[in-house]
């Protein structure tokens, strides 16, 4: 009789200490605890029908706990997917702290791929922006294309010109940013910050009657934004304000 009531006064305890094991396994444990909860499910088999029913439930409960877990969500804004036209006025330009990189003119047959790498000027002579061409981007395959690049003083932009048509998409820029970013004063005014600032830029086509033309950003790699280039023209780095 003794040995009855006491494996009764067990149970609850046991069932208590069960549930809370199986909470506790949605959770990374010291390996010492873990080896400790272990060693106390070896005797679940031993335990009368009733008892078994409610540790079913209560698995059941710590199980549905585990997985009403959300994810966590990043405060990082999603990139915008599509262009935004506005007011030249209503967007702050990415200036530039580093030597003018100098004018680039380069030469090569339509049909083959081409990359112009733009650099810093002396002493640092880093990279300032890659302009890609796709074995595609002219349509008069073989004939001889000449590109002009003209980086534009104190910020981060290029003029950019062909001698020949550039298709939709045939070429893309990427601006890297990495040692000579540099936020105007009023970034810091409407961010509140340089790093909120870096996520809201894009690179922007200037369009006629003083717009831009806000294209869809890409991130190839930490401090460098790129976008696919619709046609020749005028780029700059900004953020709307």
């Amino acid at each position: 009789m003794s040995e009855g009531r006491q494996r009764s006064t067990d149970l609850p305890n046991s069932f208590l200490l069960l549930t809370s094991y199986l909470l506790l396994s949605c959770m990374p444990l010291p390996p010492l605890t873990s080896h400790l909860l272990r060693g106390r499910s070896s005797a679940i088999s031993q335990w009368p029908a009733h008892w078994t029913t409610l540790l079913g439930t209560a698995w059941l409960a710590a199980m549905l706990g585990c997985g009403g877990r959300q994810p966590p969500t990043s405060s990082k804004p999603p990139a915008p997917t599509v262009a935004r036209v506005l007011p030249l006025a209503r967007v702050i330009v990415l200036e530039t702290s580093g030597p003018a990189p100098s004018d680039t003119s380069v030469t090569f047959t339509a049909g083959e791929s081409r990359t112009i790498v733009l650099r810093h000027g002396p002493p640092e002579n880093i990279v300032f922006a890659r302009l890609t061409f796709s074995a595609a981007a002219f349509a008069d395959t073989g004939q001889t294309v000449k590109v002009a690049v003209h980086p534009r003083p104190g910020v981060y932009g290029i003029d950019l010109t062909t001698s020949h048509p550039l298709r939709e998409k045939g070429a893309s820029l990427v601006f890297e940013y990495s040692r000579f970013f540099s936020a105007p004063a009023r970034a810091r005014q409407v961010y509140g910050s340089d790093v909120a600032f870096e996520r809201a830029l894009a690179i922007g086509r200037l369009l006629p009657d003083a717009h831009i033309e806000l294209l869809p950003p890409s991130r190839p790699a930490a401090d460098n934004l790129g976008a696919e280039l619709p046609a020749p023209g005028s780029y700059l780095v900004a953020a709307p304000q």
